[in-house]
């Protein structure tokens, strides 16, 4: 966001976009956003978060929160964009002397007003208030203005018999807010692929339980500390979110003894589809989440994953099917995951693999495979040694009630 003047008494004014279109469920969607914004500046006791026509305000905070409270906004699924401004009644005066304050110490050469009124029946049009308050921004100036590239753009919102002026827009991620949508449990490795598709489904309005497998004793526990600082990372977006730690070379050394080494792979994948569907039933959720990319590894091809799925009791949402590896590195960076991921560690997968792996499994042979393992009681004594933590953000206060 570009530097200007914050306000003594600012006013955040947060737009979002998709949630304006939901129409009948526009509410729900808007109190669940209230409610994760509220969540977010909990340790701001002042703060309040009240809707105001397809928008919603947030008062009560001081000129030297802007900078904290902003970073922590642009992580709030849902929003579109923020702007700090100043709110003072809806008189053509007041909109006038907010503007000239705000441009006064700023380099300009060029300017626009953009102005918007939620309110019809105010007595200036929008043309009005363009002209007038561009006419006090070029007393203060001289700046010339120039609608197509301006230098700074001006806007004033007119909302409620108040006016909001403020001179820049911060991006936040968009999306639905988190929790809108149901909740999902992640097949959670510590690679590059989970951590993007996590987030890309909390962006959906998933709340997210996160599961990760390692294969204890025969590697080292860095695949646990590694999906541990990736939770972390995550919650910073999510809110509080739980990571459930699975030790699964007890299962993977009964799949290698026991069954034909090329369905390996494919059968710790049954596996995991089921430890992560037992999950998803006790903890409410809907769906699972997996980080897989058509064609990228063995058992990612088309007819692997569909015999990895049969093993699933929900549906299993692949948000980077279509990613190749470069766009993935590439989201890893941008959401802040790719140094964690990049250190080097030991798959649970990796264990026992084979020689030669199927690429085209059939699922009839992938069952007769199986058919000689005790499943439920391998899935049993998974969840019984199963280990959940709760991953909390750096801003979460416990007990913020929904002001």
């Amino acid at each position: 966001m570009p530097h200007f003047p914050i306000p003594d008494a600012p006013v955040f004014i947060i737009h979002y976009h998709e949630i304006g279109l939901k129409r009948g469920n526009q509410s729900y969607f808007e109190s669940i956003l209230k409610r994760n914004i509220q969540r977010r500046l909990g340790d701001f006791p002042e703060a309040r978060v009240r809707h105001a026509r397809n928008r919603l305000l947030v008062r009560g905070l001081k000129s030297e929160d802007a900078p904290e409270v902003l970073g922590r906004l642009q992580k709030v699924f849902g929003i579109a964009h923020i702007s700090v401004g100043t709110e003072v009644e809806a008189t053509m005066s007041a909109m006038q002397a907010a503007a000239r304050k705000l441009v006064q110490e700023l380099d300009f050469d060029s300017f626009a007003v953009r102005p918007k009124r939620a309110e019809k029946h105010y007595p200036f049009t929008s043309m009005d208030i363009g002209r007038e308050v561009g006419s006090a921004v070029w007393e203060v100036s001289h700046a010339r203005v120039d609608l197509n590239q301006p230098d700074l753009e001006v806007y004033v919102e007119v909302v409620q018999d108040k006016a909001y002026v403020f001179a820049a827009r911060a991006p936040g991620p968009g999306g639905l807010p988190v929790s809108a949508s149901g909740r999902a449990v992640v097949l959670f490795s510590a690679g590059f692929d989970a951590p993007v598709a996590a987030w890309r489904m909390m962006k959906r309005g998933l709340s997210l339980h996160l599961v990760h497998f390692h294969g204890q004793p025969h590697t080292d526990d860095a695949s646990v500390r590694k999906a541990r600082e990736l939770a972390s990372v995550l919650a910073e977006w999510h809110g509080r979110i739980r990571l459930t730690i699975i030790a699964f070379a007890p299962a993977q050394e009964i799949i290698a003894v026991e069954t034909p080494q090329r369905f390996r792979t494919i059968l710790y994948r049954r596996m995991m589809m089921r430890v992560a569907t037992r999950l998803a039933w006790k903890n409410r959720a809907r769906a699972l989440i997996t980080g897989e990319s058509l064609g990228q590894v063995a058992s990612q091809t088309l007819a692997n994953m569909a015999a990895i799925e049969d093993a699933a009791g929900f549906p299993v949402l692949r948000p980077l099917i279509g990613f190749d590896k470069q766009e993935i590195l590439d989201e890893a960076q941008r959401i802040g995951t790719y140094d964690i991921s990049a250190r080097p560690h030991d798959e649970s997968c990796t264990l026992f693999m084979p020689r030669r792996v199927a690429t085209a499994a059939k699922l009839e042979e992938v069952i007769e495979a199986e058919s000689g393992l005790d499943i439920p009681w391998m899935l049993d004594q998974l969840m019984a040694e199963a280990e959940t933590e709760v991953i909390l953000p750096s801003w979460w206060v416990d007990g913020v009630s929904n002001r």
